[in-house]
């Protein structure tokens, strides 16, 4: 068991077509003592070049280029292997584009601290602004996650922020196979088979009017349900023991 002596934290800001908002994130994290980490998933030239000044600039910051544009999913893992790299013990995810309360940063560590060797995630609070397609699209996911983890230990799945213990973390992101909208919820679902425990805590979630989405009706839609028929398969194969573990909680 860790004591907090030994805790050691930073942020993962997985970067693509946000780089605009991208300082005032970077900047969020820093002040609040964390090291952050930016990947570029792979960004256009201007963008890279924006992300290398906020890199240079902001304190505690490093980059991390992608080549090529890979997914969510691939950022964060890049991240998580820089992070493993520089001796953190705990690494925060956070989007790029604004939509979480920084605000909540100092409860959600103090989490971490209390429970270190859970992952803390953030149960989404909505405004107005959240598209109902999306917030609908989110209970239809969140049941298939109840099936495919024989559980209710995830509320929500689709939240990008949260706090991964590096350490337990870095072997189930290997096996992960959605890299783009289906990430979130794919490495949730592996780090419940690997019997990892997980805390939820609200945090405010807004989506800015001017934003920038990476997400595609169509292929975005297609991609999750092919995660969901993955994870299905994943969920029968492992049924035993899952069924096992179920039995011993009510123990």
């Amino acid at each position: 068991m860790r004591t907090l002596a030994d805790l050691k934290f930073c942020a993962i800001v997985p970067v693509y077509r946000h780089e605009s908002t991208t300082r005032k994130v970077a900047e969020s994290l820093s002040a609040q003592g964390l090291s952050v980490i930016l990947v570029d998933d792979g960004n256009a030239p201007e963008g890279h070049a924006i992300l290398e000044a906020v890199a240079s600039e902001v304190p505690n910051t490093v980059l991390v280029t992608r080549a090529q544009n890979g997914g969510k999913g691939a950022a964060v893992i890049s991240g998580l292997e820089k992070a493993h790299e520089l001796g953190f013990t705990h690494a925060l995810q956070m989007d790029a584009d604004g939509q979480h309360d920084a605000d909540a940063i100092p409860f959600f560590l103090k989490a971490a601290r209390k429970h270190p060797e859970d992952l803390i995630a953030g149960l989404p609070q909505y405004d107005g602004s959240v598209p109902k397609s999306r917030e609908q699209g989110r209970k239809i996911t969140n049941f298939w996650v109840a099936i495919e983890t024989l559980s209710k230990d995830i509320p929500d799945s689709m939240c990008g922020f949260r706090i991964y213990p590096v350490e337990s973390t870095m072997p189930v992101a290997k096996k992960v196979t959605s890299y783009r909208m289906g990430f979130d919820i794919e490495i949730l679902v592996r780090l419940s088979w690997a019997g990892v425990k997980m805390r939820f805590y609200p945090i405010k979630v807004t989506y800015p009017e001017d934003g920038v989405s990476n997400f595609r009706v169509f292929g975005s839609n297609v991609e999750i349900s092919w995660t969901h028929t993955k994870l299905c398969v994943g969920m029968l194969l492992r049924l035993p023991l899952l069924l096992a573990r179920r039995l011993a909680k009510k123990k």
